[in-house]
């Protein structure tokens, strides 16, 4: 079975990440463009002392903007090409064939993320543990938003309805949340508003790992795998895998 889910997903990212990347490899300009040029007007307004914090930006921005956009991917795969249908008359569960594509996605964002992290070990000097907690997080933000994509791609019945959707949520999600600010900036009300998305807390995470500011971590932390865990859940529920297969 660990053999097949393998075999499955090692496929799914070839057609969605490898093979695309190797044909088209402008496609990384593309995908790293926008984090960039955020990171390039925080260190021009902010001076070097922010590059750190653009830095961690940068890097949940792209987990999540990589992570948003595949419900694109996902509703061409559907409607387009017929492919989903075909997969979902195989062995191979929801669960698989959204994390193959997934995987295939975040290949176009490696050159972007190690960049990231580079400079976040260069700034920060954090050690081994840290960077594993740091993709740690960055790995649950990555199930959370592909989950969620998937959702949103099983409610989805046209293409043409999809860009748009995938573009606010990418802002809603990458950009307005506290990830290149500091979350005690937002008046009150607006940070109860903020918490209920999981980016807050990956953010809020991430800060700490990096800054090496573990007090009050816990909490954090609990809430961003039940967060996990409630996408998984309501995805499971709510996504519509069988109706798509006709």
């Amino acid at each position: 079975m660990i053999r097949e889910i393998s075999r499955a997903i090692a496929s799914l990212t070839m057609i969605n990440g490898t093979i695309p990347l190797w044909r088209r490899p402008i496609s990384l300009i593309a995908v790293i463009s926008t984090p960039f040029s955020f990171l390039f007007f925080i260190y021009l307004f902010g001076g070097p002392s922010k590059i750190l914090l653009g830095a961690i930006g940068g890097v949940l921005f792209t987990i999540v903007n990589a992570s948003t956009m595949l419900q694109t991917d996902l509703l061409f795969y559907k409607l387009d090409l017929k492919f989903q249908q075909i997969v979902a008359s195989t062995p191979v569960n929801p669960l698989v064939y959204t994390f193959g594509l997934a995987t295939g996605n975040i290949v176009f964002t490696l050159p972007g993320l190690a960049i990231f992290m580079l400079i976040i070990v260069y700034e920060s000097h954090i050690g081994v543990l840290q960077i594993l907690s740091v993709i740690g997080t960055l790995m649950v933000t990555w199930v959370i938003f592909s989950l969620f994509s998937f959702l949103v791609s099983t409610r989805v019945r046209e293409m043409r309805d999809i860009w748009p959707i995938s573009v606010m949520f990418s802002i809603i999600f990458g950009v307005v949340p506290p990830i290149y600010y500091s979350i005690s900036v937002l008046p009150t009300t607006i940070q109860y508003v903020a918490y209920l998305v999981p980016t807050t807390w990956a953010a809020i995470l991430l800060k700490g790992i990096i800054t090496k500011n573990f007090t009050g971590m816990a909490i954090p932390a609990v809430v961003f795998v039940l967060e996990m865990m409630g996408i998984m859940v309501f995805t499971a529920k709510f996504s519509n895998w069988r109706l798509n297969r006709s």
